[in-house]
């Protein structure tokens, strides 16, 4: 779930403007609930850019360390000689990384789909356990799906030896009700041996 105080100073750090900060509904997130972080992202969505909004939600993510960190940081050293589509193509041997596409114009799209938690009744279901708690029916801005993008461009950026931003949540089940997978698109930044 994104953290609401990590968020504050994420809008400080790049630079948003006090003025649109004091709009933000900066309220306690303590207790883990959703309510509190959807009413700021919904803030954001109104008063801020895409690309702003962008910045702020990729540095967010929840399950940055365990197993799939060191199964990432373990990919990206044996793989460290390899080009970028070699990279790629091998990782979706790694546990839970999905299988990634390197888009035409160099970006990177990951898309995570077919997980059912019985959260929407859908094709596809929110992993975010925080998301749970909202009772049916309800629509929540792709927005807030930044969090997810967060965790994986953090265990990307290991496993691929790149630096990433996240361009777009190109599709989630949050505000389709579980029918659109969730999907993220990715620049990659200084992507040596494409």
């Amino acid at each position: 779930m994104p953290s609401i105080k990590r968020m504050q100073k994420t809008m400080v750090s790049i630079g948003i403007p006090e003025e649109l900060r004091d709009q933000m509904p900066f309220s306690d997130d303590k207790g883990n609930r959703p309510e509190p972080v959807i009413a700021l992202i919904d803030q954001m969505d109104a008063l801020l850019s895409h690309e702003q909004c962008m910045a702020i939600m990729e540095r967010e993510g929840c399950c940055k360390s365990g197993q799939r960190d060191r199964d990432c940081r373990a990919f990206g050293k044996k793989h460290a000689g390899k080009t970028l589509a070699e990279k790629i193509e091998r990782i979706a041997n790694v546990p839970y990384m999905m299988r990634p596409r390197l888009n035409e114009d160099g970006t990177l799209t990951v898309t995570y789909s077919g997980h059912q938690n019985g959260v929407h009744t859908g094709k596809t279901t929110c992993s975010c356990g925080t998301i749970r708690k909202l009772k049916q029916p309800f629509t929540v801005s792709k927005t807030y799906c930044g969090c997810c993008a967060g965790h994986f461009l953090y265990h990307y950026q290991n496993a691929l030896g790149v630096k990433l931003h996240l361009r777009e949540i190109v599709s989630s089940p949050l505000d389709t009700h579980g029918e659109a997978p969730c999907s993220f698109t990715f620049t990659v930044e200084d992507p040596k041996g494409t």
